[in-house]
């Protein structure tokens, strides 16, 4: 069984490349993808620094505990 049959045209394009479109069309496909690019990018920011913050929060948390350790001398029992 082939594939290839299936699929008439090697480039296969979307409805607004396909109609060449032009004018408002094209500015508000522009501008789709572009809020979505800034709203992703946006998501990954907030995304990696709420990891760095528990990173560094991690590290604070575990040098207060180093610090406030007790060490207790078994050697007078």
């Amino acid at each position: 069984m082939e594939i290839f049959p299936l699929f008439d045209s090697p480039v296969l394009a979307c409805p607004m490349c396909l109609s060449g479109a032009d004018g408002q069309q094209l500015i508000a496909a522009n501008s789709a993808i572009l809020l979505l690019l800034v709203v992703l990018v946006g998501v990954l920011m907030a995304f990696f620094s709420f990891i760095i913050y528990l990173v560094k929060r991690a590290k604070r948390f575990g040098e207060d505990q180093a610090t406030n350790t007790v060490r207790v001398d078994r050697s007078k029992n």
